[in-house]
């Protein structure tokens, strides 16, 4: 187990360790009696030495000095060897044999001396078990104690890398979203004014009031598609989470919209047989899908007949029908990605419903959507 504590703090402990290693050799030189007592102070500076390098060779370097400290018969070697060892190794069964071996080579030196009282003897083998087995315990508490930090912060950094990824993908479906409803917006405009301009192109003969009239219908139909777009895009801008949103389409809207391509020039024809107010997340909804059908019949078979069947009551399904006689030889210069079927897709899926488009066998293209309609509570 490696340490990853500020360079400061270690040089900090190594000097402490030094410094007690010193004084307890002083001790030693100033107390020893023959030339034996002069080796076990050399041996313990030595091992003392030794014990800087315990943070990098600590699994085979702390059992050498541990056994050498026998002959040194230094208290703080023994102590500082035990704590060291302690806080590294990860194996408890390791940790305890080396405890044992510990107190053995720290008692049993003192235990073959000749000329030392026994109380002395009872009291030393006391002292130094108590003290062996509590830098053990204050050794793996450390080792606890680090290893639930690096847990504690692998958590956080987790966490954070799963918050920033979470808003990652919170951005991405809010660029989606914004998409999706600047294209409902605009396309479904632009496809009118796209029409009108193209009736005025191919009619150079029309008299004056009907050349006011299609004009005026682009200029209201472009300022309308712009206000609106204007709308989406203040909110973006604002940093008011208060700030006013646009209407909301109701179920009056959809109506409308069928209206407005009437108006357009399109030749459809609403089956419209709700009777009951249709809820206004359904109303939105169902808005969107018509309005992305008739956009695709302005741009794609504006010549053909179209029609818009609203079929549903609450505790059923809301069934909305825009389909158009599959057109013969007409083309369009306006663009068509398919963005906006894959949007209203996304819609209608996340209101629990199911939409087709297609082809059908009576050459006409349908799209056709089926949304749950709950009853009210």
């Amino acid at each position: 187990m490696t340490e990853q504590g500020a360079p400061r703090w270690q040089r900090a402990q190594d000097i402490a360790l030094l410094v007690a290693v010193l004084a307890e050799v002083v001790l030693a030189v100033v107390f020893a009696t023959g030339t034996v007592g002069l080796l076990r102070a050399g041996l313990a500076l030595v091992l003392g030495g030794a014990l800087l390098l315990r943070r990098r060779w600590w699994q085979w370097l702390l059992p050498t000095v541990l056994l050498l400290n026998a002959f040194a018969l230094s208290f703080v070697v023994l102590v500082v060897v035990t704590y060291s060892y302690a806080t590294r190794s990860q194996h408890r069964l390791l940790t305890a044999l080396f405890v044992l071996l510990a107190i053995l080579t720290g008692t049993l030196p003192s235990l073959l001396l000749p000329d030392m009282p026994r109380s002395a003897t009872i009291t030393g083998v006391i002292v130094i078990t108590l003290a062996v087995i509590a830098s053990a315990a204050m050794g793996m508490y450390t080792s606890a104690r680090r290893a639930l930090l690096a847990q504690l912060q692998q958590r956080a950094e987790q966490a954070e890398s799963g918050r920033a990824s979470a808003e990652e993908q919170a951005r991405r479906a809010e660029r989606t979203r914004i998409a999706r409803e600047m294209h409902d917006i605009v396309a479904h405009k632009i496809s009118l004014v796209a029409m009108h301009a193209g009736a005025l192109e191919v009619n150079p003969g029309l008299d004056r009031e009907q050349v006011q009239q299609s004009a005026s219908l682009i200029r209201q139909t472009a300022a309308t598609a712009l206000s609106e777009l204007r709308e989406v895009l203040g909110v973006l801008r604002s940093d008011d989470e208060e700030a006013p949103l646009a209407p909301q389409p109701t179920w009056e809207d959809v109506r409308r919209l069928v209206v407005t391509s009437q108006q357009a020039g399109v030749s459809v024809d609403l089956f419209d047989f709700i009777d009951d107010p249709v809820p206004d997340p359904l109303a939105r909804t169902a808005y969107r899908v018509v309005q992305e059908g008739l956009t695709n019949i302005h741009k794609h078979a504006m010549h053909t007949r179209a029609r818009v069947a609203l079929i549903g009551e609450p505790g059923t399904d809301l069934v909305i029908e825009v389909s158009n006689v599959l057109p013969k030889g007409f083309t369009t210069d306006l663009p068509g990605a398919r963005m906006g079927l894959s949007g209203i897709e996304t819609r209608v899926t996340h209101a629990g419903g199911s939409i087709t488009s297609g082809p059908t066998d009576d050459g006409r293209f349908e799209v056709r959507a089926v949304i749950p309609w709950p009853t009210a509570t």
